[in-house]
């Protein structure tokens, strides 16, 4: 604690202003002082997680407070750091109640420092005070910014390392009482961590290092190749064990070195097919444990879990209705937001929101990074029609994107979903802040980016790629900078050698003129009103967003539908689809559209359907 801070006592009421502040106090005694961070200690012989009174002395921490924790150089460069925080909350319970957030930061010198939050979601705090319970935080060492400077000698730059833990609770009048902090890393749930038991399991041919390592050779090579392994394979291994065994002082090290040698393998590396000497031609199905493979990097973005593998190995895999269970389990498994995350990413194309410099707040660029995903999430757990991407009466939201869009009564960092009314111009994903700001010039609307994004991303139907030597905007022209930015594009749309392209592309971002850099809606820029109606190549008007939405729904539901299959089954396959995959897609297509465009249909009739399964 600070050592100039002075002593007050909580029921004093000319301490108001002091409690208002982060600081400690004993709840026995009913004193407190100011505090606001310390440098932590390492302490040895101790166990972490195990039971221990609850203490009387704890932090009071008001909503947004922040505890700044000097960790010194202590952490390891890998492994996973656990901090377990024991904290309940006080007040006046509200929607959204109180959530902690962990950062970390590293100020080198003068010019050089960063901060960066690093915990993947908030934790809610649940439970109240006088019984407060413990939240864990996993953080992955080496996959968050370090200290570059760590490992020196000298005192500078300097080499500490900062943890940040705050409290984002929804309302003022919400408080989080802290009594213990526990730092462990690397954290192992287990010993020997799960990661060697699973290589290195018990049996009761431990005693033979022949047997058992051709025990454990045989079952890594089997998750690692995602298919049986021969005993000629297994054999040439094992004639490296040998050769290694010698050299190494146990038998685990000279093991590990032959089941690194087994990750270098083509079946490892790729997604490989075994094809047949016989094969017919046409098209060839794949077999379970190919099936398999496939499955658990479409939902999973990894390998198959032993379910998946034991259906395949029985043959079992391809009945159909073993294989709809299965797409089931593997939906409502954590692993599945895998899919969610990635697929969304690379959807809408979200990493260029990542170089968008003009979102200068980290929490609420946080929550327009989220919030697609959060609404793909909540129309697959319900299986929802793909058409709410275009428009939706409810939005899915966290207070701090609610507060954004100006949507009231919304509390708390999760995301949940909230109903709207039509005059607050959201609903669907083309509205979404994320969208917006990452298709803009970091000052204003770029109509150009979004008429692009639009057409690759929703309609997949890209634009080709402009001409070369196209004349620029001339901003430097005094009557150029009169117009307005509607007006710019229509007079850089007159030159022949621009019309072709920017007469398809134009109309569709200028639907989306209402909504500014960030994401907000206006009705007007300047001292104008915006005018965000715009004909399309066919002669059709696009009047604003309602006017696109109402096109889309109207008159492009087939487009629609079409490119959600494509851009699913080309994210299922991992490869990009040709002319010769047209048919698959149409055939899709309509039986997509005949069960409702519903998004988990889709999935299920992607894992199903002859391309999938097709070599």
């Amino acid at each position: 604690a600070n050592q100039k801070a002075k002593v007050f006592n909580i029921k004093d009421p000319g301490s108001s202003g002091r409690r208002k502040g982060q600081h400690l106090w004993d709840r026995e005694i009913g004193q407190g002082i100011q505090f606001n961070g310390g440098k932590a200690k390492r302490v040895t012989g101790v166990v972490a997680g195990q039971p221990t009174p609850v203490l009387p002395v704890v932090l009071s921490m008001q909503r947004n407070a922040e505890l700044k924790m000097d960790m010194d150089r202590f952490l390891p460069d890998e492994g996973v750091m656990r901090v377990s925080i024991r904290a309940g909350f006080s007040g006046t319970s509200v929607k959204g109640g109180c959530s902690m957030r962990l950062g970390f930061s590293a100020h080198t010198s003068n010019n050089a420092n960063f901060s960066n939050v690093i915990s993947q979601r908030d934790l809610p705090v649940t439970a109240p005070a006088d019984k407060p319970e413990f939240i864990h935080f996993d953080i992955p060492l080496w996959d968050i910014q370090r200290n570059p400077f760590r490992k020196l000698e000298t005192t500078f730059p300097r080499r500490n390392e900062f943890l940040h833990i705050r409290n984002v609770s929804s309302a003022n009048e919400l408080r989080v009482d802290v009594d213990r902090i526990e730092i462990s890393a690397p954290f192992y749930e287990q010993w020997p961590p799960a990661s060697h038991t699973d290589i290195f399991f018990p049996s009761k041919n431990q005693e033979s290092e022949t047997l058992y390592g051709r025990e454990v050779l045989a079952g890594f090579m089997g998750r690692a190749w995602r298919r049986p392994v021969t005993s000629v394979e297994l054999d040439r291994y094992m004639l490296l064990f040998t050769k290694y065994r010698p050299q190494m002082e146990s038998f685990e090290a000279a093991m590990l070195e032959v089941l690194a040698t087994v990750l270098t393998h083509p079946d490892f590396l790729y997604l490989s097919q075994q094809v047949s000497a016989e094969a017919k031609a046409g098209p060839v199905r794949i077999n379970d444990h190919e099936l398999a493979s496939r499955l658990s990097f479409f939902l999973w973005s990894s390998l198959p879990d032993d379910p998946l593998l034991r259906l395949a190995g029985e043959g079992r895999l391809k009945d159909q209705e073993v294989l709809m269970e299965e797409v089931a389990r593997m939906l409502v498994d954590p692993r599945a937001k895998r899919f969610t995350k990635h697929f969304v990413q690379q959807w809408l194309g979200l990493d260029a929101l990542e170089s968008v410099p003009h979102v200068q707040e980290e929490s609420l660029k946080a929550a327009m990074r989220e919030e697609p995903t959060a609404f793909f999430e909540e129309l697959l757990v319900r299986n929802g029609s793909v058409m709410d991407f275009i428009h939706s009466d409810y939005a899915v939201v966290n207070e701090r994107l609610a507060r954004h869009y100006g949507i009231r009564d919304v509390h708390g960092s999760q995301f949940q979903k909230v109903s709207i009314d039509d005059k607050l111009n959201r609903g669907g994903l083309l509205t979404g802040a994320a969208v917006l700001a990452m298709n803009s010039d970091g000052k204003d609307s770029h109509p150009l980016k979004r008429g692009v994004w639009m057409l690759e991303r929703i309609l997949h139907d890209p634009p080709p790629p402009p001409p070369p030597n196209v004349p620029e905007v001339d901003l430097a022209d005094p009557e150029i900078q009169k117009m307005t930015l509607k007006e710019r594009i229509a007079d850089h749309r007159n030159d022949p050698a621009c019309y072709s392209c920017h007469a398809r592309i134009d109309p569709w971002g200028i639907a989306f003129e209402n909504y500014d850099a960030l994401g907000a809606y206006r009705t007007r820029i300047g001292n104008k009103p915006v005018d965000a109606t715009a004909k399309l190549f066919n002669k059709d008007i696009l009047s604003g967003m309602e006017g696109l939405k109402r096109y889309l729904l109207y008159e492009r539901q087939d487009q629609f539908a079409r490119a959600m299959v494509h851009k699913m089954t080309a994210y299922a396959l991992g490869r990009t689809l040709s002319f010769a995959d047209h048919s698959d897609l149409e055939a899709l297509t309509t039986e997509f559209r005949k069960k409702g465009d519903r998004l988990g249909d889709l999935i299920q009739l992607i894992a199903r359907s002859d391309i999938f399964n097709s070599k």
